[in-house]
C-alpha cells in the first residue's frame, strides 16, 4: 500500500509541475540574484515541461553560512518543481539571491513563473517515531553543537534535535571570536595606548563597594596589576580575574523599575576559568585551527579574542570543523525538527516530544538527560518589545539580526516545567548591524582600529565603549545612524578585495582615494571629516584619548583609499533565560535542581545579567554545552 501511495504522489507532482512549466523552450539558462556581498550567478536546466538542474556558479557570499542556501536550495526547487520553497534559515539572502537568479532565467526560458511561485508544497506526516539515547540534546547552535560532542566524546547516545534545515543558530552568524585570558599568546602581545591606563583605574577602586565574590576578585586583581606595573609593561596583561571583574561591571545594569543586576558570581567564575580550556578543546580534539593573535571584540572591552583561522568564514568554522567530528562519533542529527514539550516523570526530564516539519510526531527518551540549547528569543521583535525592561523606548520600526528561528522555544518549555527565569527584561541591541541588511554587512572593524562619526561628521562616543553605551548614544544621534570610518590597512585585516568590492558595488559602503570625496559621498562636510579623522589620530599617537578615554587604539586612519560603513542598532542578544548552576543543571522557581534537565547558552540567563561583553557569547555556549553534557553523562 505505501508503494502504490509513494507512486501515486511523484505522479501528482509530475502532472502538477507539468502544467506549471509546460511550454519552456529546453536549453541552459543564467540569472542573478543580488546576495550579501554581490551578484549569486545561477545556470538553470530545463526541458519542456520541468526543471531538470539548478547549479550556483558564481557568489561571493561568506563560506560556511552560505552553504546550505547553495547547497540545499537549488535541489528542492527540482524536487519540487516549485519556486515557493523555504528559505534555508541563517542564509536567507543568499536564499533569495538564489531565487531571483533561478526566476530571471526560468523567464528566459519562457516558464510561467508566477505560477511556480504560485505552487504549494503538499507536506505528508509520515509514521510516528519513538527513539531512546542516553542524551537528548534540542537545539543545533554552538551550545547544542558543544554539548552533544562532549556527550559523545564519553562514550553516550546522542540525538540533537533542531528545527531548521542546518546547524549554527546565532552562533553561525556571529563574528566567531571567543574571549579567553590567554597568557601565552598576550604575553607576547604589545602593550598598545590606553591599556597602561585602564589598569591604573582598576587600582583606584574599592574592593568594599562591590558584592561578595567579585570584592576577594577584585583584591587579587589589583596584586597582578601591581605586580605587573612594577615590571616590564611592554607586553599586555590579562587575567581570569580582570576578565571576570569586566564581567561583573560590563553586566551591572538597572532595569526600569529601580532594579540592579549583575553576573551570578559563580557562573561568571566558572566560565572565565573555563573559556580557554574549552578552546583548547575544540582546537585540539575538533581539530579546528585559530589564528595565533588576540583583537578586541565590539563591547569587549579588553584585546582577548581568538579568531578561527579562516576569519571570513567567522562563527560557520565551528561548525564545518564540528559537524565532521560529530558525525565521527556517531551523533544522530534530527534536522526540521522542532521540540515541543519536555516529558518529565516523578518529577524528572526522561524525554522531549517533537515535531517535523511534515507533521511526523517524534517522542525521543533521554536514560541520562535532557539538554536545551535552543538560544533565546531575539528573533521575535515582538517578543523583545514584551519583555524589554531596559531601553526606555525601542524604535517602533526596529529590526533583529538573530536567526529566525531564536524565538525562546526552550526558554518556555522549561518554564512549562518549573524552571526559574532570570534577567528576563534585558536585551542587547547591535549598534554596528547594516541598516539595509540588518546584519553585519560592510566593514565592522576591531573598536581599537576604527573611528565612528555621525552623519555631521563628529566623533560621539567612546568605540571601545560597552554595547548598549554604543547603542544608546546611536540612538541619539540622526536617525539613529552613525559610520564607522576606516582606511586601507584597517580594513584589509579582516576583508578581502573581493568581500570590499562587492559590498561598494552593492552600495553597502562607500570608499574614495581621499577623506574629502569620502565625505560628499556620504553627505558629509569635508572639512569637519577631515578634522575629526585628524584629531582622533592625534590621540592614538599620543596613548591618549581626553574626549572619551578610548581605553586601547592601535591604528591611526591615514592610508587611502578610506571607507565608509553606515549603522544602525538593532536586536542582537537576550541576556536573560533559564536559570542554572555551574553543572548547567536547570533551577526550578523553589531554587532546587530539576533533575535529568540542563541548559545551555543563549537561552540561559545570571551570566551576562544586563549587558554582554563582545566575545562572551560564543565561549559561553560552547563552555556551558561542554558542561551540560559531562554532568548529565556523570549522572
Amino acid at each position: 500500500m505505501k508503494k502504490w501511495l509513494a507512486l501515486a504522489l511523484v505522479l501528482a507532482m509530475t502532472i502538477a509541475g507539468t502544467a506549471l512549466a509546460d511550454g519552456m523552450t529546453p536549453g541552459t539558462y543564467e540569472g542573478a540574484g543580488e546576495g550579501n556581498n554581490g551578484a549569486v550567478k545561477v545556470q538553470v536546466t530545463v526541458t519542456e515541461d520541468a526543471i531538470t538542474a539548478i547549479e550556483v556558479k558564481e557568489h561571493m557570499e561568506t563560506p560556511g553560512i552560505s552553504d546550505p542556501a547553495i547547497e540545499c536550495l537549488p535541489a528542492s526547487i527540482v524536487e519540487n518543481q516549485s519556486l515557493a520553497v523555504d528559505t534555508i534559515s541563517g542564509a536567507t539572502n543568499t536564499s533569495r539571491a538564489i531565487l531571483a537568479g533561478v526566476e530571471q532565467a526560468l523567464a528566459a526560458a519562457g516558464a510561467d513563473v508566477e505560477a511556480l511561485k504560485a505552487k504549494t508544497i503538499e507536506k505528508t506526516a509520515g509514521e510516528p517515531i519513538d527513539e531512546t539515547a542516553d542524551v537528548v540534546v534540542v537545539g543545533g547552535g554552538g551550545a547544542g553543537l558543544s554539548a552533544a560532542i562532549a556527550a559523545a566524546e564519553s562514550g553516550a547516545k546522542v540525538v540533537l534535535v533542531e528545527k531548521t534545515m542546518v546547524l549554527g543558530g546565532n552562533t553561525i552568524l556571529s563574528g566567531g571570536k571567543w574571549n579567553a585570558a590567554d597568557p601565552e599568546i598576550q604575553g607576547r602581545t604589545e602593550t598598545v595606548g590606553g591599556q597602561i591606563e585602564t589598569l591604573k583605574g582598576y587600582l583606584e577602586k574599592d574592593p568594599a563597594t562591590f558584592p561578595a565574590g567579585y570584592d576577594e576578585t577584585l583584591k587579587t586583581l589589583q596584586g597582578q596589576i601591581s605586580e605587573y606595573l612594577a615590571g616590564d609593561t611592554t607586553y599586555m596583561f590579562d587575567s581570569i580575574e580582570l576578565h571576570m571583574i569586566q564581567c561583573y561591571e560590563g553586566g551591572l545594569r538597572q532595569d526600569l523599575d529601580g532594579n540592579w543586576i549583575y553576573g551570578d558570581y559563580d557562573l561568571v567564575r566558572t566560565f572565565a576559568t573555563e573559556s580557554l580550556p574549552v578552546l583548547h578543546w575544540i582546537q585540539q580534539n575538533w581539530e579546528m585551527p585559530f589564528q595565533d593573535n588576540v583583537t578586541t571584540v565590539y563591547g569587549g572591552l579588553w584585546k582577548r579574542g581568538h579568531s578561527p583561522i579562516n576569519e571570513q568564514s567567522k562563527g560557520a568554522g565551528y561548525f564545518e570543523s564540528g559537524r565532521a567530528y560529530a558525525d565521527k562519533l556517531g551523533v544522530n542529527f534530527m534536522f526540521e525538527t522542532a521540540a515541543k514539550k519536555i516529558v518529565m516523570q516523578d518529577g524528572r526530564a526522561v524525554g522531549i516530544e517533537a515535531e517535523m516539519s511534515d507533521g511526523t510526531p517524534v517522542t525521543l527518551h533521554a536514560n541520562k538527560g535532557v539538554i536545551i540549547a535552543t538560544g533565546g528569543y531575539g528573533g521575535s521583535v515582538e517578543l523583545v518589545k514584551e519583555y524589554n525592561n531596559y531601553w526606555p523606548a525601542l524604535p517602533e520600526e526596529i529590526t533583529t539580526n538573530n536567526a529566525p528561528g531564536v524565538t525562546g522555544d526552550g526558554i518556555f518549555m522549561c518554564r512549562d516545567v518549573g524552571a526559574d527565569l532570570v534577567g528576563m527584561g534585558f536585551v542587547q541591541l547591535m549598534a554596528l548591524s547594516h541598516p539595509v541588511t540588518n546584519g553585519n554587512t560592510g566593514l565592522n572593524s576591531n573598536p581599537e582600529q576604527t573611528l565612528y562619526v555621525n552623519q555631521q561628521g563628529v566623533r560621539f562616543v567612546n568605540e571601545y565603549a560597552a554595547r548598549d553605551v554604543i547603542a544608546a548614544a546611536a540612538f541619539a544621534q540622526t536617525d539613529g545612524m552613525f559610520f564607522s570610518i576606516d582606511d586601507f590597512d584597517t580594513a584589509h585585516i579582516r576583508y578581502t578585495d573581493e568581500q570590499l568590492a562587492g559590498w561598494v558595488k552593492q552600495g553597502y559602503i562607500w570608499t574614495a582615494d581621499t577623506l574629502p570625496e569620502l565625505a560628499q559621498q556620504i553627505g558629509i562636510d569635508p572639512d569637519v571629516l577631515v578634522a575629526t579623522v585628524e584629531q582622533y589620530n592625534g590621540y592614538v599617537e599620543a596613548g591618549k584619548d581626553p574626549d572619551f578615554n578610548k581605553d586601547v587604539m592601535d591604528a591611526t586612519i591615514k592610508t587611502g583609499p578610506f571607507y565608509a560603513t553606515p549603522h544602525k542598532p538593532n536586536i542582537h542578544h537576550t541576556m536573560g533565560g533559564v536559570h542554572i548552576n555551574t553543572k548547567a543543571e536547570v533551577i526550578s522557581t523553589e531554587g532546587n535542581v530539576i533533575p535529568g534537565l540542563y541548559a545551555a547558552g543563549e537561552v540561559c540567563g545570571g551570566i551576562h545579567a544586563g549587558n554582554r561583553l563582545g566575545g562572551n557569547a560564543v565561549a559561553d555556549a560552547f563552555i556551558f554545552g561542554k558542561i551540560a553534557a559531562d554532568s548529565a553523562v556523570a549522572e
